[in-house]
């Protein structure tokens, strides 16, 4: 029914094979930490995590889970917005509205939704984004969903970034994104001063913290608490993936 396709897909994963391309998935026989078992009966040292803090497997975590498994049950069956919104949810957006100083808290699956579902519901196409040309991929992709005009800076630069503030001014609404630690580089956003050129030219400001909640400042709010800007941002990112050791 599909032949064709199947003999050209066939031939591309060949390709990709040839190339080293091919990603094979590496399976896991134990809970999740620094060291590792395969499936194949190996132990060993696990880099490619996102298990930043080590909760993943922590006692109190797997305690907390097993409680919240007994009370609640195994999941909801369905979709927030049908029935499947519980008082968990509710407890969990207003902890980390407090937490990271915001109003409200909207929660995704993941991360990489969360970027996805933000910018098209705020912005059309006489609004603009200007984004941080290293920003992660699912910002750009969010991004790109969005009908609004699209304009780039260069990295941390607010001298770039005040070109574009400069070049959008007939737009209705502009927001500003940027990641907030650069996963790929680790350097970090210059968080006030993009703050200050979003009061001179009256544009919102997005701050991606995936990579800095529960990580940075005091009490783990990341590069806005780190830096005392959480009150001048209109919208900050964060994910329970990483240094919380959850996916989702």
């Amino acid at each position: 029914m599909y032949g064709r396709i199947k003999t050209d897909l066939g031939a591309e994963l060949a390709h990709l094979r040839e190339r080293g391309l091919y990603k094979v998935e590496r399976r896991i026989d134990s809970p999740q930490g620094a060291e590792i078992q395969t499936a194949d009966g190996r132990s060993v040292i696990n880099f490619c995590a996102n298990d930043y803090l080590g909760l993943a497997n922590h006692p109190a975590v797997r305690r907390a889970a097993a409680d919240a498994l007994e009370r609640w049950g195994f999941g909801y069956a369905s979709v927030r917005f049908i029935c499947g919104t519980s008082g968990l949810h509710a407890r969990l957006e207003a902890a980390l509205s407090a937490f990271l100083s915001k109003d409200d808290t909207i929660l995704y699956a993941a991360a990489f939704d969360a970027n996805g579902g933000l910018f098209e519901p705020l912005l059309g196409p006489e609004d603009a984004i200007i984004s941080d040309e290293l920003n992660h991929a699912s910002i750009i992709d969010g991004v790109r969903l969005c009908k609004a005009r699209r304009l780039r800076y260069a990295h941390a630069d607010p001298t770039a970034l005040r070109e574009r503030l400069e070049e959008s001014r007939d737009a209705r609404y502009r927001l500003i994104a940027t990641d907030g630690v650069f996963s790929m580089d680790g350097d970090i956003a210059p968080i006030h001063a993009i703050c200050d050129l979003a009061d001179k030219y009256n544009a919102m400001t997005y701050l991606d913290e995936v990579h800095a909640v529960g990580l940075y400042g005091l009490r783990g709010g990341g590069i806005s608490e780190r830096d005392k800007a959480a009150h001048r941002l209109t919208v900050i990112e964060g994910t329970l993936a990483k240094a919380f050791g959850l996916i989702g």
